[in-house]
């Protein structure tokens, strides 16, 4: 197996618009899940959307974004009481909700206290569990 190739992430650009529409019942799911995390997102929803039409499997990128902003959803539920914490907070937790997805496993390496990151794996393996909270 040959080294990691160390990229420029200033030479990193798009990839091409892989597909010129998406279904209305993808466009919805989209919506529904930057209705929960775009306000702690540097974009909007339109470059929200534009990120999966360069995708080449759009439905399964969907498919991750709704796992992620339904464990948002259960951890707020379960160890917040429904209440929101300060942006930088928020983005914190959805970074790492989003390394869960990338299948980062070391909770000490979520950027966020070895506790809150148990918890969001157990809320990315099943937002809908009551159990176990």
């Amino acid at each position: 197996m040959s080294e990691p190739e160390y990229v420029d992430p200033k030479q990193l650009r798009p990839g091409p618009i892989r597909h010129e529409s998406l279904s209305p019942e993808l466009l919805d799911q989209i919506k529904a899940v930057f209705d929960v995390i775009g306000p702690f997102t540097t974009m909007t929803l339109e470059q929200f959307e534009i990120g999966f039409m360069r995708d080449m499997h759009p439905q399964r990128e969907v498919a991750v974004w709704v796992r992620i902003a339904k464990a948002w959803l259960a951890y707020h539920e379960d160890f917040l009481g429904s209440e929101t914490l300060p942006k930088e907070e928020e983005q914190q937790l959805l970074g790492a909700l989003i390394a869960i997805s990338t299948g980062v496993e070391d909770v000490s390496q979520l950027g966020v206290p070895v506790e809150v990151g148990r918890r969001l794996v157990r809320c990315y393996d099943d937002p809908a569990r009551e159990n176990d909270r």
